[in-house]
């Protein structure tokens, strides 16, 4: 079979970028403006984006009695727990580490489809190795030692736990999105998920310094509403919809690289060779994972 680059693969691309950035533009905002804050406040504005766009294409239609806790659950998981603990794990450890940490979710999507009876081809599995190699280059940085270094311990763990829900929330996504569709089950779930935060801002919203907030946080924090609240959690499901969650979560390990190149332009941060090696074996990865595992049914 030829390969083909579909539209689900420009939504996930598009998604992959719009996240990679998320994560120092995200940080640059965290300096100010506490975690829970940040996350809660985010996704309530997120939500009301998403809804509107929802509203204004299909009309107003509430969910079903049968589909309302599975769309709670989607809400709770994805969305309430899961950045709740990203924005906290992104204050305690480092942007380019946190995004490294994160791009493990394939490897636990993976096992949770293998739990669940779905068997991945051999090169399939190995592209999933090669990229985790790639991952490591970047974060190791150093062909010759272990060098796994920066951030706080809590904080990489943290990373890790919303990595597991991420792959999660991705694994027992696609029958609603086939169902329901992609921007009924992001709108609503995402709302859902929005409004179980509101407990926070009314508890800590005099607690945030909002007059330290610049123009340049400010828009910061927009770019993390608009770009990759609501409109990368609609490409993101669009993307598992069209392809699968198994062709469709390898994506995941592109973020890290988007992630290093934001890094250099937005703070700074220096790139090794070890680290463009690394880049270069992660897409590999992706390339012989994506191309080796059939389309779903």
């Amino acid at each position: 079979m030829k390969p083909r680059f579909e539209r689900g693969d420009l939504y996930l691309l598009l998604t992959v970028i719009v996240w990679g950035n998320t994560f120092p533009t995200a940080k640059y905002v965290l300096g100010v403006i506490p975690p829970d804050i940040f996350a809660s406040t985010r996704y309530l504005l997120a939500a009301f984006t998403l809804m509107g766009i929802l509203i204004w294409r299909e009309g107003l239609k509430l969910p079903q009695r049968r589909d309302l806790l599975p769309l709670l659950g989607f809400g709770f998981l994805g969305i309430t727990l899961m950045q709740l603990v990203w924005s906290t794990a992104l204050s305690l450890s480092t942007a380019s580490k946190g995004s490294i940490l994160i791009a493990t979710s394939p490897i636990w999507a993976l096992i949770l489809n293998s739990l669940r009876g779905q068997r991945l081809s051999l090169p399939a599995w190995g592209g999933v190795v090669l990229s985790f190699g790639g991952v490591f280059l970047v974060i190791n940085n150093s062909l010759t030692a272990i060098t796994v270094g920066g951030g706080h311990i809590l904080g990489d763990l943290m990373f890790l736990a919303v990595a597991f829900c991420w792959a999660l929330y991705s694994v027992l996504s696609p029958p609603y999105l086939q169902r329901l569709g992609t921007l009924y089950v992001s709108g609503w779930s995402m709302l859902f998920g929005a409004l179980l935060m509101t407990p926070v801002i009314a508890w800590r919203w005099n607690d945030a310094p909002w007059a330290a907030m610049q123009t340049s946080h400010w828009a910061s924090f927009a770019y993390t509403v608009v770009l990759a609240g609501a409109l990368g959690y609609l490409f993101w499901y669009e993307g598992i919809r069209r392809l699968g969650i198994a062709r469709s979560v390898i994506y995941s390990y592109l973020i890290p690289v988007f992630a290093m190149i934001s890094a250099v332009a937005f703070l700074g941060e220096h790139v090794s060779l070890v680290q463009l090696m690394g880049a270069g074996v992660v897409i590999a990865g992706l390339v012989l994972t994506r191309w080796t595992t059939p389309p779903p049914p």
